[in-house]
């Protein structure tokens, strides 16, 4: 099962290094048997997964509003490691 991390940052990291492994898969795609073909498909369905977790993480973390502006304060950034 795929789980979504904490950190914006590790849930990049996650559909980052996933999507090379399914740039990786695709090589030699004229030449893919049945088999192959299922493994890609079934790998680009999890990639769907993976950005499904990287775009709840980026929402969780973006500000609902920018108040700080209309009252001339700061606006609040909750901490992202990048």
């Amino acid at each position: 099962m795929i789980e979504k991390k904490e950190l914006l940052s590790e849930n990049l990291k996650d559909f980052m290094d996933y999507s090379m492994d399914v740039l990786k898969s695709m090589d030699g795609t004229p030449e893919h048997t049945p088999a192959q073909q299922k493994l890609v498909n079934e790998k680009i369905q999890n990639l769907k997964i993976y950005l499904g977790h990287l775009e709840t993480s980026y929402n969780e973390n973006t500000p609902q509003g920018n108040i700080g502006n209309a009252t001339g304060e700061e606006p609040v950034i909750s901490d992202i490691v990048l």
